[in-house]
């Protein structure tokens, strides 16, 4: 009876350190599958402030309402910001962030360059409404997929901008369309 006590025991063990190790596994998996949705995350985010930035200066330059140089301005502002926030989360992090704007966004960019004045206008307003709407689509996957506490902060801080700024673009636009 006391030989079959021990070999209960030895499996019982045997079983516990399986099923340990399996969790440690899936807890290393969970921890890997964060870092490289933080990765992600950052990344796009950074390529989504150059081309606000970049569209931000643009708006400065050959807007022909006021409101559009003004929401270029702030756009300009904000976003220089928020890449400086994202530029030492992945410091931390050790993650290499882009330096320019995406091949898709840099056909918008060049889109807009050859517009001026009230063409200008309008198609800005559309193309923020839709960087915007992006943006905020980007923010919200962070918000439920990613744990880095960091990484939380920074969304649950500059989501409710992006939403300010959506409502803000598409108001301009109403205003710009109808004048």
């Amino acid at each position: 009876m006391k030989k079959y006590n021990v070999w209960v025991i030895v499996w019982v063990f045997m079983i516990s350190c399986a099923t340990l190790n399996a969790c440690n596994e899936t807890d290393e998996d969970a921890t890997a599958s964060d870092t490289a949705a933080t990765a992600e995350f950052l990344k796009q985010a950074t390529a989504a402030d150059i081309f606000e930035i970049t569209a931000g200066m643009m708006a400065e330059d050959q807007g022909d309402k006021q409101k559009i140089h003004s929401f270029g301005q702030q756009l300009v502002h904000v976003h220089s910001r928020t890449s400086e926030a994202l530029t030492t989360l992945a410091r931390r992090k050790s993650v290499q962030l882009p330096e320019e704007i995406t091949v898709d966004k840099k056909r918008l960019i060049n889109q807009l360059e050859e517009k001026e004045g009230q063409e200008f206008d309008q198609a800005f307003t559309e193309v923020q409404i839709t960087a915007h709407q992006e943006a905020i689509a980007l923010y919200e996957r962070a918000d439920k997929e990613i744990q880095d506490a960091e990484i939380q902060g920074f969304v649950d801080q500059i989501l409710p901008v992006l939403k300010e700024h959506l409502t803000e673009i598409q108001q301009v636009q109403t205003e710009v369309i109808s004048k």
